[in-house]
C-alpha cells in the first residue's frame, strides 16, 4: 500500500493536494489515477516534483530527516545533520537565505499546473509549400513594456497601449511580408518587460523605474502580445523556435514566460522554446552557429570568447558564426573574434527619463535577419518605426515632438 506524507500537500498545489488524497484513499497511484480519470505517469510526475520542490525549496524530505521547513521565501542553502552512535538524529543545523531561485521555482510550477485543465490552444495549420534553407530571425529588441514616458521630458509618449499596438504592428508587418518557410526563430533579445515585481523596480539591482500603472496590467499586456507572435508566426511557418532572453529589467518574467509559453503550445509540435536557464543561448542551423545573450553582465568584447569556449565543437563544425545581444538599444556591429560577428539590434520603445536625459539617442526599427543554413546571413529587412506609425495612420500624433528652442 502507498501513503503519501499528507504534509507535502502544504508546499504543493490544490490539483497536487488532490492527488496526495486519492492515493492514500485508494492505497496506490494506479488506483488513484483511475478514480481521477489520469495516467499513473502523471501522478508519479507530479508527486516527484513535489517532493523535489520540498525537499530544495523548504527543506522538507522525511525519509532523508529533513523535517524542518524552512519559513516562506527563504530558500534552503544546506541541511547538516547530526547522528549519535545509534545511527539517529541528535541535531540539525538549517542553513537558509532568501533567494530568487525559490521564487522562479514556484513559478515554473505554477505554470505547469495552470494548463492542466486548459484544454489545447488552437493554431493556425502550418503551410504547404516552404523554404527550407533560409530562416528567418525576428530580432526583438529590448522591447520594454510598462515603462512610461512623457513628450514634455523625452520627447513623445509611450505607455502600454503604444508599446503593444507598435510592436505587434511591426512584427505583423514583418511576418506578412514573409514567404512560407519551414522554421522561424523568435529571438526576445531580453527586457521585454521593463520591470518585474510590484514595486517597478528591477529585482536584482533595486533600481526605481518609470513604470505604467499596475503590474498585473502590464503581465496581461505581456501574455497577449507574446500569443500574437507566436501565433502569427505560425501562420508562415511549419516550425516556430522561440528564445527568450534573461534581461536586468525582466529576469523572473522571462523565465516564467518561456514556461508558460513551453506548456501552452507544447501540444502543437510546432512552437519550441528554448531553454534560458542559461543566459548564453545557442542555436545551430547547419553551417551556421548563432550565440544569443542580453549582454547586461558579459560585455560585447567578451562574448567572441564565450562562444568559442563553450560551444566549441558546434563552433569547429561550422563557417558563419553570429552572436545576437539587446541591452545597448542602438545597432552595433562588433569584429571581435575572425570570424564572429556580434550585433546588437534597435529597438522600438521610447526612451525614459534616465536614458533621455543621460544623453543616450538611437534609431527606433524591429529587424528581421535571413539566415542560410548554407550560407550564414543572406538578407535582412529593417522597418523603421516611422513606417510603422504610417501604416497604423497615427505618423502625426505618434511622432516625437519637436523641443522647445528659446529664440531671441
Amino acid at each position: 500500500m502507498t501513503v503519501i506524507d499528507p504534509k507535502l500537500a502544504e508546499f504543493g498545489t490544490l490539483r497536487q493536494a488532490e492527488y496526495i488524497a486519492a492515493i492514500n484513499q485508494h492505497g496506490s497511484m494506479r488506483a488513484a489515477a483511475l478514480a481521477l480519470g489520469l495516467s499513473k505517469n502523471a501522478i508519479q510526475d507530479a508527486m516527484t516534483r513535489l517532493k523535489e520542490k520540498a525537499a530544495v525549496l523548504h527543506g522538507y524530505s522525511p525519509e532523508h530527516d529533513m523535517t524542518h521547513a524552512v519559513a516562506p521565501g527563504q530558500k534552503l542553502r544546506g541541511v547538516s545533520t547530526y547522528y549519535n552512535k545509534d545511527g539517529k538524529p541528535a541535531g540539525q543545523w538549517v542553513k537558509t537565505n532568501s533567494s530568487q531561485d525559490a521564487f522562479l521555482g514556484m513559478i515554473r510550477e505554477v505554470a505547469r499546473e495552470f494548463v492542466i485543465d486548459v484544454g489545447p490552444i488552437d493554431v493556425p495549420p502550418a503551410p504547404l509549400n516552404f523554404q527550407t534553407d533560409v530562416i528567418p530571425w525576428i530580432q526583438i529588441g529590448d522591447a520594454h513594456l510598462g515603462m512610461l514616458a512623457h513628450a514634455g521630458e523625452v520627447g513623445e509618449n509611450f505607455d502600454l497601449k503604444i508599446a503593444e499596438q507598435e510592436l505587434c504592428a511591426g512584427i505583423g508587418i514583418l511576418i506578412d511580408e514573409l514567404p512560407s518557410c519551414e522554421r522561424l526563430v523568435v529571438n526576445d533579445l531580453g527586457d521585454f518587460t521593463h520591470y518585474e515585481n510590484f514595486e517597478g523596480e528591477t529585482q536584482a539591482s533595486k533600481h526605481r523605474l518609470d513604470y505604467d500603472t499596475r503590474f498585473p496590467k502590464m503581465i496581461k499586456v505581456y501574455s497577449r502580445v507574446m500569443r500574437f507572435i507566436v501565433e502569427k508566426a505560425l501562420t508562415k511557418a511549419s516550425h516556430v523556435d522561440v528564445i527568450v532572453n534573461q534581461g536586468n529589467h525582466s529576469r523572473t518574467n522571462d523565465i516564467w514566460m518561456a514556461e508558460l509559453l513551453r506548456v501552452a503550445y507544447g501540444h502543437t509540435g510546432r512552437v519550441h522554446i528554448l531553454n534560458n536557464d542559461s543566459v548564453f543561448i545557442a542555436y545551430r542551423m547547419g553551417n551556421t552557429l548563432v550565440m544569443t545573450h542580453h549582454s547586461d553582465k558579459c560585455k560585447p568584447s567578451q562574448l567572441a570568447h564565450v562562444m568559442t569556449n563553450d560551444f566549441r565543437k558546434d563552433y569547429g563544425e561550422t563557417e558563419f558564426h553570429y552572436v545576437d545581444i539587446g541591452h545597448v538599444h542602438h545597432g552595433m556591429v562588433m569584429k571581435e573574434h575572425p570570424g564572429i560577428f556580434v550585433e546588437s539590434f534597435n529597438h522600438l520603445a521610447a526612451l525614459d527619463k534616465w536614458a533621455n536625459d543621460s544623453g543616450y539617442r538611437n534609431r527606433k526599427s524591429i529587424t528581421i535577419v535571413l539566415r542560410s543554413k548554407s550560407y550564414g546571413e543572406v538578407g535582412r529587412r529593417v522597418l523603421p518605426i516611422q513606417e510603422i506609425r504610417a501604416r497604423l495612420g497615427k505618423a502625426c500624433i505618434a511622432a516625437p515632438e519637436s523641443r522647445e528652442v528659446y529664440t531671441v
